[in-house]
This record gives structure tokens, C-alpha cells and sequence, in this order.
């Protein structure tokens, strides 16, 4: 808690440092996503948001990437909408926005009432928060319904891999971060990969994962947490095993794009295995693996047909 408070602390500068500055022009209009307006205030309120549910600090030197960043986010976000609003799709759990939020304070080591509180403190509506999953919560239903028969998962390659780790006294859990990069011509991959990479080299992991992932967990920095070998499927788990800690992963190639992964931790732990559940979380899995995908490359094919205009 006692982080949180100076995590509090620090984003009241932030409130006062950016209403000083922007106090006369927060309501003027700095960009259309389709029909959809994008006000100064939206964009200010996007950046204060992604530092409190990140447990970031503002600082002057990270302002303009913070920016883009926020400006990124929410033009995203603005194009699911319109798609969500073209097949007419509400469909979503209001239970499972509660859930997320606990679990954003939990990754803050702290309770829902103290984000509530910061938010409060930075005069930001929490329902900003609310509006952001729901979005994500209706376009993964939009995308699991346009492309579940799509999704075809191998049981033999599941089964023989329960088969390695049923017998195992202890298995390994890894602590992984993520950058997913847009499917891009052919021979412009390679580029890509490289920028990235320099990209990484120059700013870290972290910062690129903002900056240029396509991944939900873009918004942590590429986070995906600790992840038990029985949920990996072999294709990445081969590699994570002669991975170094703290290394990066070649790039995992894919149709819809490349996947790059950082091991920043192992462990081993008592393998206490129910076979169907981990069946079942094996498959789980692997069908959000390739539903991430086919969201990734709908998202690129309509964000071309949607015409975005920055009025500055």
C-alpha cells in the first residue's frame, strides 16, 4: 500500500501539471476516427489513466511518447467501436468489467476502493476504465463469433504433450513479457523486426511493448505474467527451455504476424497436475493464441478502411 499512496501522490502532479498546461484547449477537437470525435480532454484523460493502472510516475522526458502512446489507444479503441457499431454487437458480461478492475488493483498490490480513490484524486471518472473493457470485452465476443469455426486446435499435439509432463515431479513456470508485431509484406518483415529490435536495444523491452505492440498487453508494457509450462504449447516451450533468463526469443513467425517473447524469470514448482484441467487450460489457450491472431489481422484489414484525420 504504502507504493500505491506514493504512486497517488505522484499522479497529483500529474493532474496539476496537465490541467496548467492545457486548462484553455481540453474540449478542442485534435482528431476524427470515422465519425467519431477525439477531444484534447479524451486524450488527456487517456494519459492519466494509463499511468495510474500501470503504476507509473509522469515525467517531462516521457511526455511526447506518453502521448502518442495515449493517442494511439484511443483511436484503437474509437475504430473497435465502430466496427462493435457496424454488426450492431453489444453483447458482453457486466460482471467481468469488475473483475478486471480488481485484477488492475491487485497488479498495483493494492484494492479497488484505492484505485477508485485515485482515480477520484486525479479527476478522472473511473468510468473512462469501465468504457475501455468493455470495449475490449465486446470485441473479443465480436471476434470469437466471426471466426470460431476458424479456429482448429490439434488434439494429438495436445495429448502428446501431457503425456511429457504428467509424470513430472516439478515443472517449470516462466515469466514472460510480449511484443506483437502487424503482419507486413513479406520482405518488409525482416525491417520490421530489426526496428524493433533496435527499438529494444535503445528503450527496453517495456517501452517498445507500449509503444509498438498489437497486443492487449501493450497496455502493461508486454506483461503477461507467470505462466506455467502446461498452458505453453511445445512450439514455444522448446524455445523458452534454451532461452536465458532475461533474453529475448527469435521471432515466432506467423501469418498474421511475428511474436517476440522476453524471459525475464523461471521457476520450478510442485507439479500437482489434474489432467483434464490442464487439458483444458492447454486448450484455452491455444484458441486465445489464434483468436489474438485473427483480431490482429481484422483489426489491420478495417483500420484501412477507416479514415482517421489528427488536426495537428
Amino acid at each position: 500500500m504504502i507504493k500505491f499512496k506514493k504512486i497517488l501522490f505522484v499522479n497529483l502532479f500529474i493532474l496539476h501539471f496537465l490541467t496548467l498546461n492545457c486548462l484553455a484547449i481540453t474540449n478542442a477537437l485534435i482528431a476524427t476516427v470515422g465519425n467519431k470525435p477525439l477531444t484534447h480532454l479524451d486524450l488527456i484523460n487517456e494519459m492519466k489513466m494509463m499511468l495510474i493502472i500501470n503504476g507509473k510516475v509522469f515525467s517531462e522526458e516521457n511526455k511526447k511518447e506518453l502521448q502518442a502512446v495515449a493517442l494511439e489507444s484511443i483511436t484503437r479503441r474509437l475504430i473497435k467501436q465502430i466496427e462493435l457499431e457496424k454488426y450492431n454487437f453489444d453483447d458482453f458480461h457486466q460482471e467481468d468489467i469488475g473483475k478486471e478492475i480488481n485484477s488492475i488493483a491487485a497488479r498495483l498490490n493494492t484494492n479497488i476502493d484505492a484505485l477508485k480513490n485515485n482515480f477520484a484524486a486525479n479527476n478522472i471518472d473511473l468510468s473512462i476504465l469501465e468504457n475501455r473493457i468493455e470495449t475490449e470485452l465486446k470485441w473479443n465476443g465480436l471476434i470469437f463469433n466471426l471466426y470460431k469455426n476458424r479456429v482448429n486446435i490439434n488434439l494429438d499435439v495436445i495429448n502428446e504433450q501431457l503425456k511429457t509432463i504428467k509424470d513430472q515431479n516439478f515443472i517449470e513456470e516462466y515469466l514472460l513479457y510480449e511484443i506483437l508485431i502487424e503482419s507486413v509484406e513479406k520482405e518488409k518483415l525482416q525491417e520490421k523486426i530489426n526496428a524493433i529490435t533496435n527499438e529494444i536495444n535503445n528503450n527496453g523491452f517495456e517501452k517498445t511493448a507500449i509503444k509498438y505492440s498489437q497486443a492487449e498487453s501493450s497496455t502493461r508494457g508486454g506483461k503477461l505474467g507467470w505462466v506455467k509450462e502446461t498452458m505453453i504449447s511445445n512450439r514455444f516451450k522448446k524455445t523458452l527451455k534454451k532461452t536465458k533468463v532475461g533474453n529475448i526469443t527469435k521471432p515466432f513467425l506467423m501469418p498474421e504476424g511475428a511474436l517476440l517473447l522476453k524471459l525475464e524469470e523461471k521457476r520450478k514448482i510442485h507439479n500437482v497436475i489434474n489432467l483434464e484441467e490442464a487439458k483444458n487450460k492447454l486448450l484455452q489457450s491455444e484458441k486465445k493464441r489464434k483468436l489474438d491472431m485473427f483480431a490482429l489481422s481484422h483489426f489491420n484489414k478495417i483500420r484501412k478502411t477507416i479514415e482517421v484525420n489528427y488536426n495537428f
